[in-house]
């Protein structure tokens, strides 16, 4: 981010900390190369290549804050985690709750510096004053002002890790959206740990909310909790998850909503039977048959490969809100994920030739009854 100190401000020399602490590539977890992945919401994010998990590093904080209170704060986290993270049921005590939730609050914030420094300078990461900030409450060993986190279960993918960031806007009937985001979710996977959180940017807008999931509170603390309890956070559900939308807010005809300009894209548009939608790189779109549309809200899903300009590669799969992005990357590498997709390819006929795709096993199930190619309507 800087030459100085993104916590304390020192402009010592910087040393590398890890996203996530050294201590979790020990516990016993799969440590097969995964691809890397860091970026904004909506945007192409940076490809960091295939490498192990949990080495991912960045050069921003000074040796005394790495080899000091953050070296302390991974030792407590490993202490209290790492049975979970394995899976082991267990317990964090109302003493331990407050550094766990720092600890998350610390990983998200640090995960965010992996991000280019042109995609934070547009905008796409959290303001220095938020970091001196969380680096002054230290001292007290809780987490920055108006937040609350969570603590679950995820069920999904194995080998998948994910820090999560995603701006939130407080939404009032009657009242526009506002310019900049109120508040974010800082979500992160480790094995089977799901952490979920709330920092509120403008305290005044702090309101309280309830968890669809059922999962319990670890800060402010409530009590000694338990773990697993609750519903887990599954590979379907994580996106709504990370996007706080199982969250509900407790206050009447008040909703806590994605902040749009962050969490969607241009509104798509219909020009000769096709949908252009804009793609994650924000220079071009691709098109897709608009009777993919149509099944998709009678709840027939397809997916496709498609591609741009960039040249960039995309897996594109629809579903009821439209059609959504599940893969960037190499068109050899794009087209054998679309390969290896289960389903029924189908062949789309129209004035501008032919498209294929295939029609998703649960649709199929579902919903159709015989297996001829779909054709515009």
């Amino acid at each position: 981010m800087t030459d100085f100190c993104a916590f304390c401000g020192s402009t010592g020399p910087l040393t590398r900390e890890h996203v996530f602490g050294q201590w979790v590539s020990k516990i016993g977890l799969d440590l097969s190369p995964v691809r890397h992945m860091a970026g904004p919401l909506n945007g192409l994010p940076r490809d960091m290549g295939e490498q192990p998990p949990y080495r991912q590093t960045v050069k921003d904080f000074c040796s005394s804050c790495n080899n000091g209170w953050m070296s302390r704060l991974e030792d407590t986290a490993r202490r209290v985690l790492s049975p979970i993270i394995l899976g082991k049921p267990g317990a964090i005590s109302t003493q331990d709750q407050p550094a766990i939730a720092v600890w998350a609050q610390k990983t998200a914030l640090t995960a965010m510096l992996l991000s280019s420094k042109e995609q934070r300078s547009r905008g796409y990461g959290l303001s220095q004053s938020v970091y001196t900030t969380f680096y002054e409450c230290q001292s007290r060993m809780e987490p920055l002002g108006a937040s609350r986190f969570w603590v679950g279960q995820y069920e999904g993918t194995v080998g998948f890790s994910a820090v999560h960031v995603t701006p939130l806007a407080v939404r009032i009937p009657g009242i526009a959206e506002p310019d900049r985001p109120q508040c974010y979710a800082m979500t992160i996977v480790l094995g089977k740990l799901a952490l979920h959180g709330l920092v509120f940017t403008t305290p005044a807008l702090e309101i309280d909310v309830t968890m669809v999931l059922g999962i319990p509170q670890i800060w402010p603390p409530q009590g000694s909790v338990g773990w697993p309890t609750g519903q887990p956070c599954t590979e379907e559900t994580f996106r709504r998850f990370a996007n706080g939308q199982m969250l509900r807010s407790a206050v009447e005809s008040v909703e806590l909503r994605p902040w749009t300009p962050a969490t969607e894209l241009p509104q798509s548009v219909i020009v000769d039977g096709k949908v252009h939608v804009p793609a994650l790189c924000g220079k071009h779109s691709y098109r897709y048959p608009a009777v993919l549309l149509a099944e998709a809200f009678r709840g027939r899903f397809h997916a496709f490969a498609t591609g741009c300009a960039c040249p960039q590669a995309y897996l594109i799969q629809t579903e009821s809100d439209g059609a959504h992005c599940k893969a960037v990357g190499a068109a050899e590498g794009i087209s054998d994920m679309y390969e290896d997709l289960p389903g029924t390819e189908v062949v789309i006929h129209d004035e501008a030739g032919v498209f294929f795709c295939k029609r998703l096993p649960a649709a199929d199930m579902a919903t159709v009854t015989n297996q001829q190619p779909i054709r515009p309507e």
